[in-house]
This record gives structure tokens, sequence and C-alpha cells, in this order.
């Protein structure tokens, strides 16, 4: 684990991010059958694929943090901050969830395989602050701009310390003496 190796090299502060949910990427919504869909409108075969590594991927960062407890690890919650947009995206400004930016093809996802943002007959709509994802599988500058917002906020990050022998969480922007 590459982790591990820095930690263990003496680096003490390391900032990681889990998945964001990959089966709502117009890319995945276009290759998969629509019978194939969860709560959040994305393919849930590859959402639950996303989320047990996110699981999985949170178990390591805490054990990391009990191993190193010198360093501050922070963990980047990608699957619940992205969650959190595509449950209400009108509330972060966005008009279209799952529609490519940088089009292609037409709808439902603006998304084509074979003929992808950047070939002569891709365009890009005039508003791109309206959309989340660009071209089928990078996110627009708009939603890297919510995101980092919660990610720097701490509402979808969190962060442990031993500050002379007490350990200290940081966990939806507040640092605690307790850990939950």
């Amino acid at each position: 684990m590459k982790l591990q190796t820095l930690l263990k090299k003496g680096v003490k502060n390391i900032v990681v991010q889990g998945l964001p949910p990959t089966g709502c990427l117009p890319l995945a919504m276009a290759l998969v059958p629509v019978d194939d869909r969860d709560d959040l409108g994305g393919v849930k075969t590859l959402n639950n694929q996303s989320y047990t590594h996110t699981v999985v991927y949170q178990k390591t960062v805490q054990d990391l943090r009990k191993w190193f407890p010198d360093a501050v690890i922070t963990y980047l919650d990608y699957w619940n901050a992205y969650s959190m947009v595509m449950k209400n995206p009108k509330k972060y400004g966005f008009k279209e969830p799952f529609m490519a930016c940088c089009v292609s093809g037409g709808p439902p996802y603006n998304f084509e395989v074979f003929s992808t943002c950047g070939s002569s007959d891709a365009s890009a709509y005039p508003n791109p602050s309206q959309y989340i994802n660009w071209e089928g599988v990078h996110l627009t500058e708009a939603m890297y701009k919510v995101l980092s917002r919660m990610f720097l906020s701490g509402t979808q990050s969190s962060s442990i310390c031993f500050l002379e022998g007490q350990e200290t969480a940081r966990v939806n922007g507040s640092w605690s003496n307790k850990l939950q």
C-alpha cells in the first residue's frame, strides 16, 4: 500500500479521497441498460461497487490513523459529497445532473462513445456551470468548486491527529476531543 509506504517514510500530513458514485457519469449511463438504476438515478451495479470500495477504503484509513498516530490523515468523502449534489442538484445550481456539457451525442446523456468531446462534431454548451459533467467522465469546474467547498469546510472531510497525547478529531468542520 502506497499510503503506508509514505507514512513509514515520515510523511506527517496526507489527504486522501474516496470514490464518487461512478455510476452517475454519463459514460456509464450511456453504456448500461436503463433497468440498472439506483436511487441516485445512476447505474446501480457500478455505484454499488464504488460504495463497497469506499467502505473498505475508509476502514483502511482508520487503520492507518491507528498505526501512524503522529500523522494527520484527512479523508475527503467524495461518495457522500457527490451523492448530496445528485440528490438535490438544483440546490447547488445544476440544471443537468446526468448530461455532459461538451456534447457529441444527444439526450439523455449527450455522450457518444466514438465521438467524444474534442472531436470535430462535438461542441460545448454555453453555460457549463449548469452541468455536473463536462464530457462524460470529468466534472465541470462548477462541480469541482462545489465539492471543494464541501471538503474545505469540513462538511465532507475528516481528520484525526494527536495533540499533546490527546486524540482529536475533525468531523463535519469542527475539532473535538471525543471521537465518535
